[in-house]
């Protein structure tokens, strides 16, 4: 991922930290800041869990459908406290979208080539051990829950 004005971007210095001598990012700076991210979407995910008294265990898998919605992927015993926090938090959503786009950076990068069916999408796990992020096959309703 290289370009003539990738070294003198400043939004690409601000977001993955310095270039290579040749102006490239390499697949490592994009892992940590896609980690880094996922961390910061868990804190602000678990802050606004804890004000709702919504508990974890068990895990909370999230993923986004068309139009951006963020759904609730698994059973849990808060799904309809789940799904309320869901609705219209902006704030919420665009950091989940902010992740999912650095994680599809990082699978792109590592499987050059490869053609994924449209029926992967981008998972959060929230967990009493820690966030887990990852592509898995689902389909979304036509309509968000």
């Amino acid at each position: 991922m290289s370009s003539q004005s990738t070294a003198s971007n400043p939004g690409f210095v601000r977001l993955f930290g310095h270039t290579g001598d040749d102006g490239s990012i390499t697949l490592q700076a994009i892992r940590e800041r896609a980690s880094k991210q996922l961390a910061k979407f868990a804190s602000l995910a678990e802050e606004q869990l804890v004000e709702r008294q919504i508990s974890m265990p068990p895990a909370i898998s999230l993923v986004s459908c068309p139009a951006c919605s963020l759904t609730l992927e698994n059973n849990h015993p808060q799904s309809d406290e789940i799904l309320s926090w869901l609705t219209d938090n902006a704030k919420l959503s665009s950091q989940f979208k902010e992740v999912e786009v650095l994680f599809e950076l990082v699978r792109a990068a590592e499987a050059a080539g490869e053609i994924f069916p449209e029926t992967s999408c981008f998972h959060i796990g929230l967990t009493s051990a820690g966030p887990i992020a990852y592509f898995e096959d689902h389909a979304c309703s036509p309509y968000p829950q």
